[in-house]
């Protein structure tokens, strides 16, 4: 039954339909298409590609039966009806089903509605849909002058190892081996981001000359080209040399023929000496890399200097300086930090030297090896102890501050949470254990003498610790006129009378001030003690002011 009519409002726009994926084409769109779709239809045997290889078994190569399909075809190009059914065929040659709805194309006056074909290698270009034939087959013959997507119709094919050459004027194929034809290297040249010059049959970028060791040599049959790595560093990312070359070629695999020359190598490391296997195989996937177009240009150069020195197995390296083992001295003064820092990473490193080696990564981890090597990617001392700290903390308190157990365990917590500098950290540490080693060498132990001779013994071990100045206050707080006395002695002792006198008493003044020799040969044997020495006169002035003192806690050592 057959539905409602559709009922037309006076004044109603006519709507028009348009398949997804269509536009209207523009006037410079339908001129190229036009002048294209003409060329096809005047000479369709110049779009085929030149067979530069032997046909051994053309009844087996499919790019032959290819060729077969297109010259009936091609035999056929006036006859639109037979080209309709050609072209909408299920079965059959893929290239020859793309020609022909590309020749019918050509015999039509209607093409304002046109195809939109995008890809992200090969580009965006306009088509005329006609038959069932792949999209990529369609643009590649209606735009036929473009040096890359001319290749698309053969993209079946490179797929099954068969080799394709976009040149000036057509295409060549070289069969199952990629063996690029003289001049196709400088077509894809001129496209490039870097502009090069010709210099002794070299093509060199701005930067770059023909004799010159650094940068990429890069080389396809007879053809070279030396890139300097400032040149290559500077192409943008959505720009690429390796691709202005690679899509000129049908499959795009650079790394199948092409050679590339690297020849930088880190500060340091010996004239003439052969890299590691495992360094070498590094910089090898890199290039591949590069050239199969999986790297950035600008990222190449940055790239392959880390890989060969991140695959060293010898030595010790810094960055992108390179240390001997024996020379390890010269690579800690090199990183940036202060003395207690250096100290403490040269410990570790020589530890891990014993069993192995370390790699220290920029992201706060490390990895022991099982080669004698040591990589730093950071160079300052701080980066690297922050990795190496959880680890070896307990063992660089021990080691060089005799700090243990309970009190080391915490303190390597402590300071894994706080990550506080290294510098400061270690510089309290050197702090501590100078004041633990020079109270140590005091006779007596802190409050083993509990009257006038512990506290001329405390004054003075805080005055060798501390400073003076921080005894100065304890002196004024004298609870006793036992302590008053002796502290107007200390400020005696240190001309500090003038300006502290009025703190005390006259009986404090009179008791102390025959103190005051006595007290002072005291402080000064104790400099004996803080240079290292015996204990011997601190012991025998000690005896003396408790003497001239009387004080009763003197304890015989």
């Amino acid at each position: 039954m057959a539905g409602p009519s559709k009922v037309e409002f006076p004044g109603q726009k006519k709507q028009r339909m348009r398949a997804r994926g269509t536009k209207r084409a523009s006037g410079s769109v339908l001129k190229r298409l036009e002048k294209n779709l003409a060329e096809l239809l005047d000479d369709p045997h110049a779009l085929m590609p030149t067979i530069a290889y032997t046909v051994k078994r053309a009844r087996k190569d499919p790019v032959q039966r290819s060729l077969k399909e297109c010259v009936k075809v091609i035999a056929k190009k006036h006859d639109r009806r037979w080209l309709g059914k050609r072209m909408m065929r299920g079965r059959g040659d893929a290239v020859a089903k793309a020609l022909a709805g590309s020749l019918h194309a050509a015999h039509d006056d209607e093409r304002s509605m046109v195809a939109v074909f995008e890809h992200p290698l090969f580009g965006t270009s306009s088509f005329v849909r006609r038959g069932s034939g792949k999209s990529s087959h369609l643009v590649s013959f209606q735009n036929h002058k473009h040096p890359r997507q001319k290749l698309l119709t053969w993209e079946d094919h490179a797929r099954s190892g068969w080799w394709f050459f976009s040149m000036d004027d057509g295409i060549i194929c070289t069969g199952n081996q990629p063996e690029p034809p003289a001049g196709w290297l400088e077509g894809g040249l001129d496209d490039a981001p870097i502009k090069f010059t010709v210099e002794d049959g070299v093509h060199c970028s701005p930067g770059a000359t023909p004799q010159q060791e650094g940068g990429i040599h890069f080389t396809s049959g007879d053809a070279r080209v030396v890139i300097d790595n400032v040149d290559l560093a500077s192409v943008g990312d959505e720009e690429s040399f390796t691709r202005s070359i690679a899509l000129r070629m049908m499959p795009p695999r650079l790394a199948d023929f092409a050679k590339v020359e690297w020849n930088w190598r880190p500060e340091g490391w010996p004239e003439g000496r052969e890299l590691p296997e495992t360094a070498q195989e590094r910089i090898d996937e890199v290039i591949e890399a590069w050239l199969n177009l999986s790297l950035a240009d600008s990222k190449l150069t940055q790239t392959l200097r880390k890989a060969l020195c991140l695959n060293l197995d010898e030595g010790c390296i810094i960055g992108e300086r390179w240390w001997a083992n024996d020379d390890r001295e010269s690579m800690i003064d090199a990183i940036n930090g202060s003395p207690p820092e250096k100290a403490a990473l040269d410990l570790v490193l020589s530890e891990a030297l014993e069993e192995g080696g370390l790699h220290i990564r920029g992201n706060g981890t490390f990895e022991e090896l099982e080669n004698h090597v040591l990589r730093l990617e950071e160079t300052s001392c701080h980066a690297n102890l922050v990795a190496l700290w959880p680890q070896w903390g307990e063992f660089i308190l021990e080691e060089i501050y005799g700090i243990t157990g309970d009190e080391a365990e915490r303190m390597v917590e402590k300071q894994t949470k706080r990550k506080q500098g290294f510098g400061a950290f270690l510089k309290k540490m050197e702090s501590e254990r100078a004041e633990h080693l020079m109270l140590s060498r005091f006779p007596w132990k802190e409050g083993e003498m509990d009257g006038l001779c512990g506290q001329a013994d405390s004054l003075v071990r805080k005055a060798r610790i501390d400073g003076v100045g921080s005894t100065i206050t304890m002196a004024k707080k004298g609870k006793t006129p036992a302590e008053e006395a002796i502290g107007w002695a200390w400020i005696n002792v240190h001309e500090r009378a003038e300006s502290e006198g009025w703190h005390f008493g006259s009986d404090a003044r009179d008791k102390g001030g025959d103190w005051v020799p006595a007290l002072k040969a005291l402080y000064e044997a104790s400099a004996v003690l803080a240079d290292g020495g015996t204990s011997d006169d601190y012991i025998e002035a000690m005896r003396e002011f408790s003497a001239r003192s009387g004080a009763s806690d003197f304890v015989e050592v």
